[in-house]
This record gives structure tokens, sequence and C-alpha cells, in this order.
């Protein structure tokens, strides 16, 4: 139960998970606001189980509470119920840590993950007694400042936020954190303080200090060039070059309740190799750069020991790609098989995948297998970039599905350039071919799934695709109701994204400044978390869209390529003549085979010789803008390699054979009464791995720790007695566990 000093204690027990809003978890970071010179709130606009799965949060947690002087806190969009309560008591939205109003922090920092967020922001900055506006805010307010991959297309949330911080941030922040705290104590204006951050660091955009213009085209705004000189123009994002200087983070609290991607992620590396036309972020975060396999390693045997997590998960935008994926994944599960851990690999790709990789993946309990691609026929493949064939995915199915699998995901998207009807099909046609693949696999106990996940082609900023225009929602849902009946005809799983959803993203991520007084509107209407199915207010924001006279074709139609774009004042580092050049190849059906690799190669190297005899080959380079060091590139390869073998002579230690079983009397007492039943199953096998206690797992493809039932408990503690009485069946308080591991 929350202390009665916490602003929240009367009425944390009427909201539906109170987990989400009472803070106190394990490892968070608590600091005295007498010894900080600058707070800073990070604000992720869903709710807590979303939020804390997220690894960029963590990541900036870590690096800002690293210095003395800086603290950050955690703070998440209320759920209705929960936000009905805080209007109803005239209570402000609190920090986690220390519960502390956001109006009371130096900096809010948003993290903008996903269009449909917008609306989040505005009901946090409310909730918090901020105003919405940036011109409304007063000298004592905090600076709100706003990142992540959506930041990139700013203009529809220019109108609240005061600096939008492009790039990587985990260097940046700390940094901006500091100057605002000494301009502040300078005693300048909070309009100056903006201005001189916006003006003195890299990847820094205050949009109040910067024109609109109004394209004669398109019709859409776009930035023009300020008048004062000392702002930059364009804005160029921040980079860390040197993955290897911010170790990925494992002092970071560890959720109470369960969350979304509730195990240990570890990032391998940053950027892509391979191209997709569609995809933002493989542009926006080139160059590649890798983490050592000694961090990766050193990083996942802390996490499951520290934490006491019993899955662990790579990941990376292309997880395949990372230069010794396949010697990495082989020392990982030399180290992880006496620990009873999952591995998960995500964003493998259908050619990502050796037949010995695979056997080292099924030894460790592996999860997640899953493939993308993206398009069901070649042409269409082609379209896209998508450097696979029909053949590579159908031997990835018979390598997973002999190997005792019996689920396969695959991706795809609709609504992609010059897309026909025949494509469609082939979507179908390729979940069909993997299921008959599946069932002709001999001595398999199980009958094999192919689940076909579906969906809808978005124009992003910064991508070749940027010009092309998006499908309408009628065209969307005859495209969703033909794959329906199709799939059903093919006994082959589908899953789709809802075409309203998928319609306003678009709108949004092609959208200008004018946007801002129709994400505005619709928030007073009530809309929230609108990408949650149940919530989302779909007629709502197109009732605003109508009134408001805001034509949804200038933003979801074909763009002339020589058109001043609202992001145009943005540079990610791609140059514009490299993504207009990869556009016209798209529409010719040409591919362009991955960069950084030696041409026609799709696997790295699986060994140290293999890497050492590709450092006499020349790697593919298109010259999109981004300086790579090839020559660093080969060099690292080999030592990623090198490292790797000398890992592989180290010893493991033994794990004794005889389970022994402990009986352990627990109480729930304080905060701890609102954590739920299952949720306390599931944080038991994590105390007993951060004790060093290994616990006895059942045997079969997918283990879970072994329990046994309890005995009848001898003791019973009898209120109206207030003594212990003997008691011949188990009882509920104190609660007993039993459970069998080793010691």
């Amino acid at each position: 139960m929350l202390p009665e000093s916490h602003p929240y204690h009367s009425i944390i027990e009427k909201v539906l998970k109170p987990a989400r809003y009472m803070g106190g978890e394990y490892r968070q970071t608590v600091k005295d606001p007498e010894s900080i010179q600058c707070r800073v709130a990070l604000a992720f606009p869903d709710v807590y189980e979303i939020g804390m799965s997220h690894m960029g949060l963590k990541i900036l947690y870590s690096q800002v509470n690293s210095f003395d002087a800086l603290a950050a806190e955690r703070v998440f969009a209320p759920w209705p119920d929960m936000e009905a309560e805080l209007r109803k008591a005239e209570l402000p939205l609190i920090s986690l840590e220390s519960a502390t109003a956001l109006r009371e922090f130096d900096i809010l920092g948003f993290s903008l993950q996903y269009e449909l967020t917008f609306s989040n922001v505005l009901l946090m900055l409310d909730l918090g007694d901020i105003p919405l506006r940036s011109e409304d805010r007063g000298e004592d307010d905090p600076l709100v400042i706003a990142g992540g991959p959506v930041a990139f297309q700013p203009e529809p949330m220019a109108p609240f936020i005061d600096i939008f911080m492009l790039g990587d941030s985990e260097e940046a922040l700390p940094v901006l954190m500091l100057q605002w705290a000494e301009l502040k104590a300078k005693g300048m204006t909070r309009r100056e303080r903006i201005r001189c951050l916006a003006a003195s660091g890299v990847g820094r955009y205050a949009p109040a200090f910067y024109p609109l213009l109004e394209d004669e085209d398109t019709g859409l705004f776009y930035v023009g060039k300020p008048e004062d000189d000392s702002l930059p123009f364009p804005i160029v994002r921040a980079q860390v070059k040197d993955l290897e200087k911010f170790p990925f983070p494992v002092d970071t609290p560890v959720p109470s309740s369960q969350a979304i991607f509730d195990r240990h992620g570890i990032e391998l590396a940053r950027g892509c190799t391979e191209g997709c036309r569609f995809c933002q972020a493989g542009m926006i975060y080139r160059p590649v750069r890798e983490r050592s396999p000694q961090q990766v390693v050193d990083t996942v045997l802390k996490g499951i020991r520290e934490i006491g997590y019993d899955e662990v998960s790579l990941t990376s935008l292309s997880t395949a790609d990372y230069s010794a994926i396949a010697p990495l994944i082989k020392e990982l599960v030399r180290r992880l098989k006496n620990e009873d851990v999952t591995l998960a690999v995500s964003s493998l790709r259908a050619y990502g995948l050796s037949e010995e990789m695979l056997d080292d993946l099924s030894s460790v309990r592996a999860t997640s297998l899953t493939f993308a691609p993206e398009a069901g026929t070649q042409r269409m493949r082609d379209v896209v970039n998508k450097n696979i064939s029909e053949e590579m995915i159908l031997e990835s199915a018979r390598r997973i599905f002999s190997r005792n699998w019996n689920h396969m995901k695959l991706y795809f998207m609709i609504g992609l350039p010059t897309e026909t009807d025949e494509d469609l099909q082939g979507i179908v046609d390729t979940g069909r071919a993997c299921l008959r693949v599946g069932r002709s696999v001999e001595g398999r106990k199980r009958r094999p799934e192919v689940v076909c996940s579906v969906s809808s082609f978005i124009p992003k900023p910064f991508t070749p695709f940027q010009w092309s225009a998006q499908d309408s929602l009628q065209e969307t849902k005859r495209k969703q109701y033909y794959l329906k009946d199709a799939a059903r005809a093919a006994k082959v799983g589908l899953k789709w994204h809802g075409p309203e959803i998928s319609h306003l993203e678009g709108i949004f991520s092609r959208g200008d400044r004018r946007l801002g007084d129709f994400i505005e509107e619709a928030y007073e209407r009530g809309c929230r978390f609108d990408s949650w199915h149940e919530l989302f207010k779909y007629h709502i924001w197109m009732q605003v869209l109508e009134e408001l006279d805001i034509d949804d074709s200038r933003y979801l139609g074909t763009l002339p390529v020589d058109s001043n774009l609202p992001w145009d004042h943005i540079d990610c580092g791609v140059a514009k003549e490299y993504l207009l050049h990869e556009y016209q190849r798209s529409l010719k059906g040409s591919l362009s085979a991955p960069c950084g690799k030696p041409k026609g190669e799709h696997l790295h190297p699986g060994s140290l010789d293999d890497a050492k005899k590709s450092m006499g080959r020349t790697l593919v380079c298109y010259h999109c803008g981004i300086s790579c060091d090839l020559g660093m590139m080969k060099t690292e390869r080999v030592d990623h390699h090198r490292k790797l073998e000398e890992l592989s002579e180290s010893p493991l230690p033994g794990r004794p054979e005889a389970p022994i079983r402990y009986r352990l009397v627990y109480a729930k007492r304080d905060e701890a009464v609102r954590i739920s039943h299952l949720d306390m199953l599931r944080l038991w096998p994590r105390l007993f791995r951060r004790a060093g206690l290994p616990v006895a797992y059942s045997k079969g493809f997918h283990p879970h720790p072994s329990s046994v039932s309890p005995r009848p408990c001898p003791w019973a503690w009898r209120a109206k007695a207030n003594r212990w009485k003997p008691c011949s069946t188990p009882i509920n308080h104190p609660r007993t566990f039993s459970q069998n591991w080793h010691p």
C-alpha cells in the first residue's frame, strides 16, 4: 500500500493496474533533488507495459543517471481509468521515482516512436499542468523536448515541442541538460535559452525560430532558412560514432508487472545495410555501427545473473547482418546451455539462417523465428529492394520445420508502389508453399502453422518511397477482404492492421505544421491511445478533419520529386539525390545489392578464415551521403571473429544434477500487495536467479520452472486468536511457495 504522503494514496485502489503508477521497482534510481543541477522526466506517451519494453528509454535512463549532477525519472501515459481519477481528484501526473509533478522538472523529454501517440503527448502535458503550446509556456515551465524516429518528421507536433532532438541522444541529452541548467543560472529568458540551445548543439531543431513557406505545387508548408544566422540550416542529426563507449545498460528498473517484451533485450548494432526502399529506420540510422562480441556476451550474462531474466533477445534492424552473427550465437548457446535461458533472435531474413545456426538456436529454447519477405511475388520484392528469392524462403521453411518448430510467421506489406492483385495473391501463395513444405517434413508430431501478418504501406520521409502515394481507405479494405478470402481457401493464418489506423498514420507521416490544430482539436474531443483499437476514435478524427477543411489527399497522394517537402530542413545524412535515384530504380523493378558487403554475398563469414578471405574483396557502396569507413568494416569483421574464438576457449561452470526442494513462506506487504498473483509467479524465478540459486526446469521443447504442489503447511496465522495454530491445509497468508531448484 502506498504511504499516505504519496499523492496517489487515495486513488490507487480505484484503477485497473496500480503497479503502472507506483514505481519502486528493482534498480530504479532515486536521487536527492538538492544535489542535482538538472532533472529530466523521460516521458513515454504510452502505457507502462510498452514503455518499459523500449530500449531507448533504458539507454537514456542509465546514461543520464550516470552523471552525479543529473537525474532522469520516468513517466508514462495514464490509462483512461487513471486519467479520470486524476481529473476527479485534481491531481497532477507525477514521476515514478520521486512522485514529482511534471511541471516541477527542468526538462520533459518525450520519445516519439509512433505517429499515433501524438494525442498522448498532449494528454501528458495537460495532466502535468504544462501549457500545450510552446508559445504559451512561461518562464518557470519545463523545457519540452522530443526525440525518436518520428522526430524526423516533426512538423505536425512542432507547435507543442520546444526543441526536437534528432538522431542518437545518449551522448547529446546530458550535454543539453547541463547547458539548460547553466543558461537558467545566468538569468536568461526562456525564449533566449531555447535559442541558445538550438544554436549551440548538433541535432537540435527549435521550430519557433524558423519561418514557414508554402509550396506552390503541393500546397504543403515547408520550413525556410531562419533570419538568425547562428541557427543551423539544415539541421544535421546527432550521431554516436562508437557504440562501444555506451555499453548497453543492465542497471535500469525491472518492471514489477509484465511488460510487452518482458525479457533482456540487447542491441547488437545500429543501422542497416539492406536498403529496403520503404524502411525509414534503415536510412536515418546509417551507417552501421556494431557492438563488439565481448560486450554483447558480457551484457547477456550480466543481465540474466543480476536482473534474473530467463529470456534474452538479440535485436537490431537486421540481426542477421551482424558481421559475426553465426559465431556469436554459437558462443551464446555455449554460455547459456546450463542457464535454462531462452534465446530469441529478432529481425531475421530468409537467407540469414544457416543449418548450423538453427541447430544452435534449437538447443536453447529459442523462440521468435519470424521472417519478412515483405511482398508475395519476386517482381514486388525487386521493387522494394528485398534481396531474397522464393527458393530462399522455402528453404528457410524446410530448415525450421525439420527442427520441430511448429509455427512460422511471415510479414508482408500491401499497398506498395505498382502493386497488383497478382502480388496480393502471391502473399497467400507464399504462405501456402511454406505450409506445404512443413507438412512434407517426416517425423513431425504436430501440424505446422503458417501465419501471414499483413500491414499497410505508409510512405515515410527520408525513404526512396517518400514521394509515393498511399492507398485510399477503400482500396486498403478491398485488398484486405481479397486476402481474407484467399487465405481462408488456402488454410493459411492471416493477421492484418486496422485500415483506419493506417489512414491516419499516413496523414501524420508526411504532415506539415497545419496538422497541429488538427491534433489539438481531436485531443480536446477525447482522442487518446489512438494505436489501441478499443480506444481509437476514427470518426472524431475524420470529423475534425472535415471541420478544419484539411484535404487528406494532399498528404496521401503522389508528391512531385522537385517539390519542397515539410522535412527538407532536416539532414538525416542520406542525400536526397540518392533517394531519388533509388525511387527511379524501384519503378523499373531494379535491385540494388546490400551495401557494405561483397557483391552477391548475403551471409557474413561464419569463421575467422572466411572473414579473412573477405578482406580482399571490394565492398558495395552507393555513395548515399553517409561517410562509411569500408576499410574499418573489413577490419572489424575479422576482429569480431578473432575475439569470439578467444571467448570460446574459456571454461564453463558446471551444474549439479540432482535437484533439491526448498519451502519458502512469504508475505506481501506495503507496495507489494498491488502486484498481481501472476506477476508474483513470474518474479520468483528471477529472484532465485539473482540470488544465485539455479532453478530446475521441466524437460521438453519449451521448458519452464518445475514446481511441485505445496504440502499442507503445519502452521497458519489465525487473526482472531492473534497467534499461529496447527493447520492441515495449504493457506493463503502468509503464502507458501514450493519450487525445485539446484542449490
